[in-house]
Parts: C-alpha cells; structure tokens; sequence
C-alpha cells in the first residue's frame, strides 16, 4: 500500500461524499491506496456515507482535528499520509504527482496546492494568498503547510509523533516545520485540490484575524489558539476570541 488518505470528519455528510468521489477516481492505481474516514462521533449521516464510498472508518473518540488526524494514522497501511479535509476535492492526477515527488528519498513531506471552489472574491483571494505565502515560505526552507491536503512519510510522521494534539489550530504549520529537519519538504503545485470557502461564509474577517494572529503567536512564542470549532456552531465572530480566553 503506497498511500493512505485520511479525512477527519465531525457532522459531514453535506461534504464528504464529493471528497470520497474525488479520492476513488484518481488516475493513481486504486489497488495502491486506501482511504480512512476519522470520524468524531458524528450524529448525522457522515459515517453511513463514508463507508457507502468505499472508506474505512475509524472510530475517534472525541473531537479535535489533530486527534482525529492521528487516529486515522495509527491504521493506515501506507506508506505515505495523506491528510484531507472533508470540504475539499482533489484533481484527478492528485496522487499521481505526489507519488513523483515522494519518488525523491530526501523528500519528507510535500503538499498540493489548495484552489477555493466557490465563494466571493474575499474568501477566494484569502485561500489564494496564503498559498501563495505556502511557496514563499518553503523557497526560504520555512514549509509551513496547512493540512488541507498534505503528504507525509509515514515513518517520519511517526518519529516526531504525529500533530500535536494541544493546539486547536497552527498544528499543521507544527508538524511541517518540525518534519523539516528531518528532511525536504516540498510543495507540488501540479497536485491541486479544490477547497470549500464554507469557513468564510461568516465572520470572515474575524476568522482570518484569528488566524493570523495565532501564526504569528506560534511562529514568534510557540503558543497557539487551545480550541477551534466549527463556523457553524459560532453566532459571532467574537466566539472564536472568547472560547479561548475562558481557557
């Protein structure tokens, strides 16, 4: 088994099967991958969906995305880790790319490159722009890779243990950086997913501050946001900021 994609779900039935779809008509041998659907105890039809289309499901416990991410990995048969979130689709020759950047031994870890699927201008410019941050930072050997649709060896992400389950959020940009020194990091633009801009649809400019707050947080102190949920169990913008002061 060369790959095993792994998607963490809580509650994605209005998501997942586009995914799923995407993943089983890649160009790459079929009989070469699997796919592990992370599922947090999901009480709307995500789970029943996920293994109509022809995932295995394993069973996380609680929620949290790095959690969830890591459960999937501890049964993935692949050599390489491939982590999707539910909310996006992957070109057809997806893993077909990664699978020439991965035929490099040095290469540790290497991503794709997110396009918005839908949206305004404002969420669209915003996914645009930090893929493009994504290629600045690696040209200056800094991989800081959302996990939207990343690649690891398996064998690496296990040495440095995985996403670290502490931080709500940044614990993508964690892992890349840490996994740098243990090798090259490489970003594969031929390899293109297709994101939903569903976390911009509100509070879109308190979102992205968030963001870029806590990159920065963890970049200049290592600290970072505790908790992350869903923009649809948020009434304001302000959530985001309040959640994590009570904490």
């Amino acid at each position: 088994m060369r790959f095993s994609v792994i998607i963490p779900t809580y509650n994605e039935q209005e998501y997942i099967e586009r995914c799923l779809q995407s993943i089983v008509q890649q160009t790459y041998d079929r009989a070469d991958y699997e796919i592990i659907v992370s599922d947090a105890q999901s009480t709307d039809e995500t789970v029943r969906l996920a293994l109509n289309g022809g995932a295995k499901v394993a069973n996380a416990a609680r929620r949290g995305i790095a959690y969830g991410r890591n459960i999937g990995a501890q049964q993935a048969q692949g050599d390489l880790l491939v982590f999707v979130d539910a909310d996006v689709t992957l070109h057809p020759e997806f893993l077909s790319h990664l699978a020439k950047t991965f035929s490099d031994e040095r290469v540790v870890a290497a991503t794709g490159k997110a396009i918005p699927a839908d949206g305004n201008l404002f969420p669209r410019f915003v996914y645009r722009a930090t893929y493009a941050l994504v290629n600045f930072f690696n040209f200056f050997h800094l991989p800081l890779f959302p996990a939207l649709c990343v690649v690891y060896r398996k064998t690496i992400f296990e040495t440095v243990g995985g996403f670290r389950e502490d931080f709500g959020i940044t614990e993508d940009l964690d892992l890349s950086k840490r996994v740098s020194t243990l090798g090259a990091c490489k970003v594969n633009n031929d390899a293109r997913a297709f994101v939903s801009t569903r976390r911009l649809e509100h509070h879109a400019l308190s979102t992205v501050l968030f963001h870029i707050y806590h990159d920065l947080r963890y970049l200049l102190f290592g600290k970072t946001a505790r908790v992350y949920p869903k923009s649809e169990e948020l009434n304001k913008g302000s959530d985001l900021w309040r959640m994590n002061r009570k904490l």
